[in-house]
């Protein structure tokens, strides 16, 4: 009997053999299709058939007011590449994905997407190239973490990787792309992420009193050593977010998205101490752009400093006082952890939370952005007297 060769797509499945009685009973099938008369039900249900036999492809395609799904004879005979697929995905401009988060209203940054497509190409590129997106199974993803778990990765650093993909394969199967969740059922790591340095006080009050090189990088830090500021939401902040005694924390800087609202997006006031405000009038009264630039200036109005200026100012300083900060673990973060453990030292959890908008504790979450005049002042009264010796 003659024997007909099916073409597989993947490498190293086993070819299937199609006989003349498979080959006639295809014919037949045409043949049928051929001459009944079909209604759209009909053609759906054929549809339906093709693509549980992975001989169909199918698209999601959204429009403003509706999504809809086409399939294509052409892609089941180039089958999609997970590796391009996960790319554009993560790719800002053009991922339907984002798109549809931007859409309702949810924030999602460039520099987060950016982020994601470093993991992308250093991580899941190479071990999955020549994948296509419905080869991947729970046990294909399940064997790609086992493989990160023997580097000398974190289990936190393991999970964001992971994150890369699971998204991804989450919303093509939510969309019809794929016709398997191969994400569910999948562990997360856990285990101690790597932890930042803390300076003790001591320390704080020696740096503080070192001579730095860049007067920005100085009451940046400041700063941020006083309030438990992010740095882009120091690099934000413009002339018009000083009060007398508080300083609004509206925007945040990203070198990739520019101005944006804070993390988590909300706004907060914080209290600001004398001392660090008489800091930042000087940086606006040596701004060559006045009221109109960032505190922080550059040499463009429309951009604050790097953020490593921020960062390595910081290491120079503490390097002059004989701290290492690559031994310590000291990064510009380390300041919420300063801010964090000193107040906690006078103050309840909750009433610091509210000044750094930690959202970590659900019972914090509806309270963050109602402080009230007197609280305000109590934590003034606080924060003056912790930071007195560094100010």
């Amino acid at each position: 009997m003659r024997k007909r060769y099916l073409h597989t797509r993947n490498k190293g499945r086993i070819l299937k053999l199609r006989t003349n009685k498979t080959f006639l009973g295809i014919e037949n099938i045409l043949t049928a299709i051929k001459n009944s008369v079909l209604d759209s039900n009909d053609a759906d249900r054929i549809v339906c058939k093709l693509i549980e036999k992975d001989l169909l492809k199918i698209t999601m395609e959204k429009s403003e007011k509706k999504s809809v799904l086409s399939a294509s004879l052409e892609e089941a005979k180039l089958p999609v590449s997970f590796s391009l697929f996960l790319e554009k995905f993560w790719t800002y401009d053009s991922s339907p994905y984002i798109r549809e988060k931007l859409a309702y209203g949810q924030s999602i940054g460039k520099r987060h997407c950016y982020e994601m497509k470093c993991r992308f190409n250093r991580y899941w590129k190479p071990y999955f190239n020549g994948y296509n997106l419905n080869d991947i199974t729970r046990q294909e993803l399940r064997d790609f973490s086992l493989s990160l778990a023997k580097r000398d990765l974190s289990p936190a650093s393991i999970n964001k990787i992971m994150t890369v993909g699971i998204t991804c394969l989450s919303w093509a199967y939510n969309e019809g792309i794929i016709r398997k969740d191969p994400t569910i059922g999948l562990f997360r790591f856990s285990g101690e992420s790597k932890k930042r340095g803390v300076l003790k006080p001591v320390e704080v009050q020696a740096l503080f009193s070192a001579r730095w090189k860049d007067k920005r990088a100085f009451a940046g830090n400041l700063l941020a050593c006083t309030t438990g500021m992010r740095s882009g939401e120091v690099l934000a902040v413009r002339p018009e977010d000083i009060e007398d005694r508080i300083i609004n924390i509206r925007h945040s800087w990203s070198e990739y998205d520019g101005l944006k609202a804070p993390k988590n997006g909300e706004t907060r006031r914080v209290p600001l101490l004398p001392e660090v405000k008489s800091k930042l009038l000087e940086l606006i009264q040596e701004n060559p752009f006045g009221q109109e630039g960032f505190i922080f200036y550059s040499t463009k109005k429309d951009k604050p400093i790097y953020k490593n200026n921020l960062l390595n100012g910081l290491h120079t300083a503490l390097s002059d006082i004989g701290i290492n900060a690559a031994e310590r673990g000291i990064v510009f973060h380390s300041w919420r952890h300063y801010y964090a453990a000193r107040m906690t030292d006078k103050m309840t959890a909750e009433q610091v939370s509210r000044i750094t908008g930690h959202k970590s504790q659900i019972i914090f979450k509806e309270y963050a952005n109602h402080i009230i005049e007197e609280n305000l002042e109590e934590i003034c009264k606080v924060s003056a007297k912790i930071f007195k010796k560094i100010i």
